[in-house]
């Protein structure tokens, strides 16, 4: 049964058990599909996760109470699990829960989703049980939440509810939009927020967040800026619309566009829409101008390219455009996948301020007598169809088109256009 917010609220209420430490910590460990992906020294991300896990719990007092928690360990990405967040191992000392805690996490499968409310949520009511005098969460993702809700939303209702919980975030080599979700969730919490780019790094930061202390109260000892403050997206781009909601209730308040690049809003917390998903956890201030800085997506030969391209999540695998014809594209700053025919061009990072350009060799056929015809790989897998009125874009390797009873191998390099002629 799909949970409440309210609900989960209330477990961050719960009764607290028997005084044993002055400090209890809860790891909420990232394991959806996406940490899967290969680190600069060609690890994966998850086994540098696994191993920054058993850094920590050995350089840690053997007295502070912790717990770990998982998400996106259970599923399978396509069976867009929500609720696939589990408390792996519950609190106890150091010295008594190290090595089970270690072996739960060296266990874990990354796989599906990354339910981040949720699992922050019932990490809260777990820790909510301990009467440690500070309370210590430590979310560690690669990715934003891919499920209908917000974070940074309900990490600032996680905190008001219980005065004694910090919530400390990583970005684990966290694109832009990423890190700008995982800053809010700390700052709502009365927490800190590291990035970690490979396995040396993050056992660090791991560890730093352990000990680290709840942010303190600001104190305003000189006049701040009052009234609205400024919402911009750089590059403008012509034709674009970014609309921008209200985090809380998902409202459209305001669209940022080509004419107007920026607007003028409300000190809050807002995600703005781009083609590839939200830009969630955008905090606007009173008198200043926040600044998301886009990334280019850049096709080449694109605009004629009539069957158009399928962007894609990597992690969701959920389909943000269809069949859309561009040549270059303004996009979140986070990895996409790039569909053309059954061919993909896979995790393709697009990065903030820089253009990615993707160049595709082309598959065409001529002859008046021509029709349309099935292409597949050289191992003999789909890879689109071909016709005389529509090309084929695709990424470099061997083809075979299949022309009535023949079959014609083709070698495709980046760029390069082969052209079949049929009688």
């Amino acid at each position: 049964m799909k949970r409440s917010l309210a609900f989960l609220l209330l477990l961050a209420l719960a009764c607290p058990a028997a005084a044993q430490s002055s400090r209890s910590v809860v790891l909420v460990l990232d394991a959806s599909g996406s940490m899967n992906a290969a680190l600069p020294d060609g690890s994966l991300r998850i086994q540098a996760a696994k191993a920054a896990v058993a850094e920590l719990i050995g350089t840690m007092d053997l007295q502070t109470r912790v717990a770990l928690r998982a998400y996106g360990h259970q599923s399978e990405r396509g069976a867009r699990n929500c609720e696939d967040t589990a408390l792996l191992a519950d609190f106890a000392a150091v010295a008594d829960n190290g090595p089970s805690l270690v072996g739960q996490a060296e266990a874990l499968t990354a796989r599906g989703y990354t339910p981040i409310t949720l699992a922050l949520t019932l990490a809260a009511g777990d820790i909510a049980r301990e009467e440690a005098s500070e309370r210590i969460v430590i979310l560690v993702s690669d990715g934003q939440e891919t499920c209908d809700a917000d974070p940074c939303v309900a990490a600032r209702a996680l905190a008001e509810a219980d005065a004694r919980l910090a919530i400390h975030t990583i970005g684990f080599g966290a694109s832009d939009a990423t890190r700008t979700q995982l800053q809010c969730i700390a700052s709502q919490a009365r927490g800190t927020y590291f990035d970690a780019a490979d396995s040396r790094s993050l056992a660090a930061v791991l560890q730093q967040a352990a000990v680290a202390a709840a942010a303190p109260p600001t104190v305003v000892t000189i006049e701040r800026p009052t009234g609205p403050g400024i919402l911009r997206v750089e590059p403008s781009w012509p034709g674009a619309s970014f609309p921008v909601l209200d985090a809380e209730t998902g409202a459209e308040i305001a669209d940022i566009n080509g004419a107007a690049p920026e607007v003028e809003l409300p000190p809050g917390t807002y995600n703005v829409q781009f083609t590839n998903g939200l830009w969630r956890g955008v905090v606007v201030n009173p008198g200043e101008t926040t600044v998301l800085t886009v990334g280019l997506l850049q096709i080449e030969g694109g605009q004629n390219d009539l069957n158009g391209y399928d962007l894609t999540d990597p992690e969701t695998l959920e389909i943000f455009a269809d069949g859309k014809v561009f040549y270059m594209l303004p996009l979140m700053p986070t990895p996409v996948t790039i569909v053309s025919g059954q061919m993909a061009w896979p995790n393709v990072e697009i990065r903030a301020g820089e253009t990615t350009v993707i160049n595709p060799g082309r598959i065409t056929v001529t002859g008046a007598q021509a029709g349309s015809y099935t292409v597949s790989t050289a191992a003999g897998a789909e890879a689109g169809t071909v016709s005389r009125l529509l090309r084929l874009p695709l990424p470099p390797g061997d083809y075979v088109v299949h022309i009535e009873r023949q079959t014609l191998p083709v070698h495709l390099e980046e760029g390069q256009t082969v052209e079949v002629q049929v009688p």
